[in-house]
């Protein structure tokens, strides 16, 4: 059923008739006068060459499925043709006040509000298509000379925090990559599985698990940890040294720099090396002095206790 409160034009009025497929067939002009007055009501097919309304207010154009079962589409559009550029849908909005269009479910059981599949080819001759594509264009700017502030992809939950993920990339039976609720972020861990921190990544292969690449920058950081007043405690230099407030070796609860400021601290070892080490030598700490324990074995105090 197609009901309109608008003036409805089907076709040209003077390239002749719109085909009725069950009531038989009614004519543009004889029409034409309802059409202005109030809603029209076509039980049966209708097919014209075109429509369009033309009202300065609100026009609507209304499909209404009421199938409990069964995939009975409100609306259905085929785009038949094979070749050249002509979409099945293109939707266009001037109004910089309101979005370009709405869109709204009330989905359950894995179903998107929006499901968008992409049909593949085997011989992979489709490798520069996607399932999603987003242009941010800027108006006026031909030369790539401007950008727009627009964001690419906005998420959010505008009635309270939601306990599905925000995003979820899931391949080769692994999430790839999944922003929590939570907001933690897991690369490459199992399935539905929360992250251990804020962000956990998972090195499921020989790949590299973290890669940083320095550029030309000298005064660069690879990386930086800071404490909680923002003030940086750990670099990690361009050109690869390690720059750290303090350090401590030997993994233990509490760290122990003696009051120290800028220092190396040791522990104890937990295991004192037993076995000559191929190449170098081992520095460790035993009740309190600093040892090495050289490749022939022998066992050399640095500092007494």
């Amino acid at each position: 059923m197609v009901t309109s409160t608008r003036r409805l034009f089907l076709g040209a009025f003077t390239a002749g008739a719109v085909t009725v497929a069950t009531s038989g067939t009614a004519s543009a002009n004889e029409q034409g006068e309802s059409l202005a007055e109030e809603d029209v009501t076509f039980t049966g097919e209708v097919r014209a060459q075109s429509f369009r309304t033309e009202s300065g207010a609100t026009s609507t154009f209304r499909t209404t499925s009421t199938a409990t079962s069964g995939k009975l589409h409100a609306l259905a559009v085929l785009q038949d043709g094979t070749a050249g550029e002509g979409v099945a849908l293109n939707v266009v909005s001037k109004n910089p006040e309101d979005s370009a269009m709405y869109l709204t479910g009330h989905e359950k059981n894995s179903r998107g509000t929006l499901k968008i599949s992409h049909f593949g080819y085997v011989d992979a001759s489709d490798g520069g298509a996607s399932a999603l594509s987003i242009d941010l264009k800027t108006t006026g700017v031909v030369d790539k000379s401007g950008g727009t502030a627009a964001q690419g992809i906005y998420v959010t939950a505008t009635t309270g925090a939601t306990k599905g993920n925000l995003i979820t990339l899931r391949n080769n039976n692994v999430d790839d990559f999944v922003v929590k609720g939570s907001g933690r972020v897991g690369i490459g861990i199992p399935v539905g599985s929360t992250p251990g921190g804020r962000v956990e990544i998972s090195q499921r292969d020989a790949t590299i698990g973290l890669l940083m690449a320095a550029n030309s920058d000298s005064a660069g950081r690879l990386a930086e940890f800071r404490d909680r007043n923002g003030v940086a405690k750990t670099r990690i230099l361009n050109s690869g040294a390690l720059a750290a407030k303090n350090a401590q070796l030997g993994v233990a609860d509490a760290e122990s720099y003696g009051g120290g400021d800028g220092v190396v601290g040791i522990r104890n070892a937990t295991t004192v090396p037993s076995e000559d080490p191929t190449n170098g030598g081992v520095l460790f700490a035993e009740n309190g002095a600093l040892k090495w324990r050289g490749s022939n074995g022998t066992v050399t105090v640095v500092a007494p206790s």
